[in-house]
C-alpha cells in the first residue's frame, strides 16, 4: 500500500508540473514567440527548396 501511495503522489506532482507549465506558455503567449523566432531561418530555409512546378 505504501508504494501504491507513493506512485500516486509521484503522479499527482507531474501531473500538476504538466499543469504550471502549460499555464505558463498559454499565459505568456511562449508558443507565439517561439514561432516568431523560428519565422526567419524557415523561411530562409524553405526559399532553398527546389520547387517542382511542373502540372
Amino acid at each position: 500500500m505504501d508504494i501504491f501511495l507513493t506512485v500516486l503522489i509521484i503522479l499527482g506532482i507531474v501531473i500538476a508540473a504538466f499543469f504550471v507549465i502549460t499555464f505558463l506558455i498559454y499565459w505568456f503567449n511562449l508558443d507565439s514567440k517561439a514561432v516568431k523566432l523560428l519565422e526567419k531561418p524557415l523561411k530562409k530555409h524553405y526559399d532553398k527548396i527546389k520547387r517542382d512546378r511542373r502540372i
